[in-house]
């Protein structure tokens, strides 16, 4: 967020003289007026490590007090007995540290995360289930379950989280009131006022994240003072003027913005600011613009970008295997009489095989032989998916209009989750030559083929988001792509149940349906 204070000009600086005396004493003059305006607001960076450390502490400490008071309720008042507290002292130490050590991985002790009210009761909730299925696994090997209350356990198991998301509303709201007040924000200043500076200011300004306050920007050449940035924002100075602003303004950040290739400009500057008890950043942002950029690592001592990751792994991964197999073979048990019935109407509405098996995209681009109930005549029916099924279509018989009507027709695609070939939830399975405006899905959109980084799903987030059956143009294929790249990056079990749970509605108006 840009001060007004600090970057509008002045009635002097509306008249500035082609003089460069006058140019320089405006110049001057606004400097001082923003190191006045700016010089009593603090800086975030203590204050924020203070609240994660804070709130770190307080979960650990609620988790035991929520454990040692349902003790001293079930023990004490409900049911008197002899049993030790000392024994209930293990697991309790041991939940508290297991869920605060596995949140902290998660990143949910860092502030984008503790001012995200749904990204912390979803992702407490994910993380307090993990812990419970550890505490319970180690409990089953180790054989102590018996010597525990199940009332306690239970107990513990309910008020444990209620406490912690009850906790994290609190601390929702008292975050945003620390940063209307600036008290959490981070002070940043830019270096750069060409097109790289200008493309990541805007970036900045549009931000989500409220914890950025945009001082000012800087530059080192001359030539681009006092000329103006973007609305209400103008360069203040050059980059020797930077160290003088730097210590009557805190800063906590300062973000160069200027060509990669730069290299002799990008030395320069990192000598003169690296005395500056600043936190120095090289924006990536004409790379990112070009390239999805998820971090910095290393391989052995070499540097590298983090350009793309695979999407589902480690732990990621193994939730969403036991998700489908688990789920999958219960609806297949479930369904599995509606299944049959559904085979031998197909029989007797018309001759042919009861299922339909066509070659489809699978993970990482790769042919999958994807399952469905026959719904066309069998000497009608198109292997290559290139010409698409419309309303009316005089290829689909009678039963089959009606199993596509209810998307009963994907059912034995559960077989195909079982196999491992597909997920539950994911972008759905197209044909190999399967169009969209007449021509091939990967020719109309670029990063088509981005969307087979993941297991096709039997239902998927562009599905649920009216994007459901025939696509006839290519704007429905970009969102559809979109739809479908949005649910890799933003993957998570609440975002599959949603998901599962939007489907029935969806199915239920039969939209886009024939």
């Amino acid at each position: 967020m840009a001060l007004d204070e600090f970057l509008m000009t002045s009635d002097e600086d509306r008249h500035i003289s082609a003089e460069s005396r006058t140019a320089s004493a405006s110049l001057d003059l606004r400097r001082r007026r923003a190191c006045r305006s700016l010089r009593f607001r603090p800086s975030a960076w203590p204050l924020r490590d203070i609240l994660s450390v804070t709130v770190a502490a307080t979960d650990f400490c609620a988790l035991l007090a929520t454990a040692a008071a349902v003790f001293a309720v079930y023990f004490d008042v409900l049911n008197p007995s002899a049993t030790e507290a000392g024994l209930y002292i293990l697991p309790a130490l041991f939940a508290a540290t297991l869920f605060v050590s596995g949140f902290e991985r998660l990143g949910g002790y860092r502030l984008p995360q503790l001012s995200s009210l749904y990204w912390q009761l979803t992702h407490a909730t994910m993380m307090w289930g993990i812990t419970v299925s550890i505490l319970l696994l180690v409990a089953f090997f180790a054989k102590i379950s018996q010597i525990y209350s199940r009332g306690w356990v239970l107990s513990c198991v309910v008020i444990g989280p209620a406490v912690i998301l009850i906790g994290r509303s609190i601390i929702h709201y008292a975050i945003m009131g620390l940063m209307r007040t600036g008290h959490l924000t981070r002070n940043v200043v830019v270096v750069g006022a060409g097109n790289e500076g200008r493309q990541l200011i805007a970036k900045l300004q549009k931000s989500q994240d409220k914890s950025i306050t945009l001082l000012g920007v800087f530059d080192d050449r001359e030539s681009r003072i006092p000329g103006p940035v973007r609305r209400h924002l103008n360069v203040l100075g050059t980059t020797d003027d930077l160290p003088d602003f730097a210590r009557q303004v805190p800063i906590d950040e300062v973000i160069i913005a200027l060509p990669l290739d730069a290299e002799e400009r990008l030395k320069a500057l990192f000598d003169k600011l690296k005395p500056i008890a600043i936190d120095l950043r090289l924006s990536l942002e004409p790379v990112a613009q070009r390239f999805q950029v998820h971090g910095l690592n290393y391989i052995g001592d070499v540097p590298v970008l983090e350009i793309a990751d695979r999407p589902l792994k480690t732990w990621r991964a193994m939730i969403k295997w036991i998700e489908d197999k688990v789920v999958a073979s219960m609806l297949l048990i479930l369904f599995a009489p509606l299944m049959a019935v559904i085979a031998l109407l197909i029989k007797l509405d018309s001759p042919g095989p009861v299922l339909f098996i066509q070659e489809r995209f699978g993970f990482a681009n790769g042919v999958i032989r994807v399952f469905k109930f026959r719904t066309m005549y069998a000497n009608q029916g198109d292997q290559s998916g290139a010409q698409r099924t419309v309303q009316g279509d005089p290829r689909v018989t009678h039963i089959g209009h009606i199993l596509r009507l209810l998307s009963l027709d994907e059912l034995p695609q559960l077989i195909n989750v079982l196999h491992g070939d597909m997920s539950l939830v994911g972008p759905r399975p197209h044909a190999i030559a399967m169009k969209a405006g007449g021509q091939l899905y990967a020719d109309v959109v670029q990063q088509y083929l981005h969307r087979h980084r993941v297991k096709p799903g039997i239902t998927g987030w562009a599905q649920v988001n009216g994007l459901r059956g025939e696509i006839d143009k290519i704007e429905r294929a970009h969102d559809r792509v979109a739809y479908d790249l949005y649910y890799i990056e933003h993957w998570s079990p609440w975002l599959d149940l949603k998901i599962l749970l939007k489907t029935v509605a969806v199915l239920a108006t039969r939209e886009n349906a024939y």
